[in-house]
């Protein structure tokens, strides 16, 4: 391979969802184009990644990859691995082995593949299947210890090819604004003394919203000088979700004091609007709304299980709490609305963590150093 040539990567992501996933893997992919690799996104054509790759810029390469059996949409994706220069496939959704796999077989030199493990698995793939895949897989990235741990108890693969590398957040986006903090405030008609505790995420099953209403009713019991920003809206299949937690919303008399603002492109202005960031999901891989809320010295209350412990720091930057417990919410948010100065002191522990260990920037040279080592072992540079 031409030294002189950058790094051509086909980053694989057919899921249909808008979620973590599939915005980290957009995110990841730009941030390697930002760097002169040239990068190409396979998707779905009916994805909303599809949609969101092609309006960021991005090469794209549309796929209906699904559940079912797909030879010739295999053939198809061979026949353009052997007529355009690809030097590593990187994964971020497990199923997509199932294709790219018996795609790249039979390639000299032997196409590099890394698989990007977002989510944890809750059954065991050791069958033959799964033990023919894994084995041309070169490198697992995990994107917290929950998820390297799981994927070694739950993958056929060496734990030598697993490592972590986390998540980062863009800290020259996310930096806070006293500026946007008026304007949002502005927008919302939020007086100067309300603090305010916003809940980011997409409206889904398990990422806490029940919780966070009923907490609201808690705290507001206590104050009235207190408001709540729900930013994000219902992703594919989702919508009766979304609809169910509206209707509880009503049904608590929540409308003057909860605001849902829907899904919004600008969250590091949204979020100089708020004092508290509240993350009670169930159960998470990793917690990007987390990072993103400490780069903008936001305390942050948190659920204390899986990936989101690698992240908020409890009594350091944020406040750890059961999940399914709206009460524990309430008392751990009520904590902070009473202590301004506590709430700074989380705030900048909070960035100053997000400097040193989830620096998208850092994160990116890490990720192209694994990918030039894999190329150089299969194709010396």
């Amino acid at each position: 391979m031409n030294s002189q040539k950058p790094l051509a990567v086909l980053h694989v992501c057919t899921s249909r969802s808008w979620g973590g996933m599939e915005m980290q893997a957009l995110q990841t992919a730009l941030c390697l184009k930002s760097r002169g690799l040239e990068i190409t996104m396979l998707c779905h054509p009916d994805g909303a990644l599809h949609r969101e790759a092609r309006a960021a810029g991005l090469a794209v390469l549309p796929m209906p990859f699904g559940n079912g059996v797909h030879p010739l949409l295999i053939l198809r994706l061979r026949k353009h691995l052997r007529g355009n220069r690809v030097d590593l496939l990187h994964l971020h959704f497990s199923r997509d082995l199932r294709f790219i796999v018996p795609a790249c077989e039979g390639f000299a030199p032997r196409l590099p593949i890394v698989l990007t493990k977002h989510v944890g698995s809750y059954i065991t793939k050791k069958d033959a299947l799964h033990r023919y895949l894994y084995s041309r897989v070169d490198l697992v990235t995990a994107i917290s210890e929950v998820i390297r741990k799981n994927v070694i108890d739950t993958c056929p693969i060496d734990p030598a090819r697993v490592e972590i590398i986390y998540n980062g957040v863009n800290l020259k986006r996310f930096v806070p604004s006293e500026e946007n903090r008026r304007k949002m405030r502005a927008e919302f008609s939020l007086k100067e003394h309300d603090v305010v505790i916003g809940m980011v995420g997409r409206m889904s099953s398990g990422k806490g919203h029940e919780e966070f209403l009923r907490a609201a009713t808690e705290v507001l019991r206590t104050t009235s000088s207190v408001k709540f920003l729900i930013v994000g809206g219902a992703s594919f299949g989702e919508e009766n979700y979304a609809a169910m937690i509206q209707e509880l919303w009503r049904n608590l008399g929540l409308q003057e004091n909860v605001i849902f603002i829907g899904f919004r492109r600008d969250v590091p202005e949204l979020m100089s609007a708020m004092d508290i960031l509240a993350f009670p999901s169930y159960a998470e891989a990793f917690g990007n709304v987390a990072i993103e809320a400490m780069s903008m010295a936001l305390p942050v209350v948190s659920t204390n299980c899986d990936g989101i412990v690698d992240v908020v720091v409890d009594g350091v930057t944020g406040i750890h709490v059961p999940p399914k417990n709206s009460w524990v919410l309430a008392e751990g948010l009520l904590q902070l609305i009473r202590d301004p100065e506590r709430r700074q002191k989380f705030g900048e522990a909070g960035r100053q963590r997000v400097e040193e260990m989830f620096d998208e920037e850092k994160q990116t040279i890490k990720l192209i150093n694994r990918y030039e080592k894999l190329i150089t072992r299969v194709s010396p540079l």
